[in-house]
This record gives structure tokens, sequence and C-alpha cells, in this order.
């Protein structure tokens, strides 16, 4: 839950753009798994996920960053939640668009296997999503999107 921390130190602005990011609001959105483990480093309780948070943002090829890390390079942990925040972003609704049909982003999680994704980590995601989640998975959705009107 605290991969994405480091955002409280990005301006609204470009956090909620209603269109797309210029490269350089891009970079600075980047920059926001650095800063979760800035701000963390200083907890002795949270020093162990640390590597998991700055790194949830590598790629399985090495085009990911903060540290383009290949492989298996990047902790396991961390390669959990890229896949699982990559499905997040994908289904969930943005200030710039609606969530997508999780159709689509089951098949970008299968496109991206080997590349964005560790394949062994996307395959065990299909499988625990086919098995566990699709059958609730609008259900559970609706109760994200109450919670975001609430926020709002």
């Amino acid at each position: 839950m605290l991969h994405d921390f480091g955002k409280i130190g990005i301006r609204d602005l470009i956090l909620c753009k209603p269109g797309k990011l210029t490269d350089e609001e891009y970079s600075i959105i980047k920059t926001h798994p650095v800063k979760s483990a800035d701000i963390l480093k200083g907890i002795d309780f949270f020093q162990n996920i640390i590597p998991m948070i700055k790194h949830h943002h590598e790629r399985w090829d090495g085009r990911g960053y903060p540290d383009g890390l290949v492989g298996d390079k990047t902790p396991m942990e961390a390669r959990i939640i890229a896949v699982a925040d990559t499905f997040d972003a994908m289904t969930s609704h943005r200030s710039y668009r609606k969530g997508l049909p999780v159709e689509i982003a089951i098949a970008e999680i299968k496109k991206c296997s080997g590349s964005q994704f560790d394949p062994d980590i996307a395959e065990i995601f299909l499988e625990v999503f086919e098995e566990e989640l699709s059958a609730k998975f609008e259900e559970i959705r609706g109760d994200f999107i109450e919670q975001d009107v609430v926020k709002e």
C-alpha cells in the first residue's frame, strides 16, 4: 500500500492532469518511487520493504526506472507489485479516462509478459485472477469507485 507514497511530493497539477503529460511532467512522475524510498528510509520498521517500493517500476527487459534493473535483479516483491499496480492503473478510473475493461487489461498483461513483466509473475497473476477474482471483479471495482467518491 506504500508503493506510491512518494506521490505526495508531486504537485496535484501533474498527478491529476486531465490530458497527456509533457516529457518534463512524466520525468517528475518517475521520481515517485525514489521519493517513497526516501520518505521511508528513516523508519526502521519499513527497511525491508524499501527495495520493493523503490523498484516497482522496473521492467523485466531493463527499460524501467529508477535504475533500469534487468530480470531477476529487480526484487521479486517489486515484480509482483509491478503487475498488480499496472492492472490496477488500467482498470481504475482516472481524471483523464475511464477504467479499461478487464479483458483489455488482461490482454495487456499477457502482451507485456517477458518485456515489461516477469513472465512467471504475470502467469501466476493471470491464473489467480481467473480462479479467484474474475467473477467478483466488477463488484470489487465498484467498492473502490465508492471510496473514490467519498474521498472527493
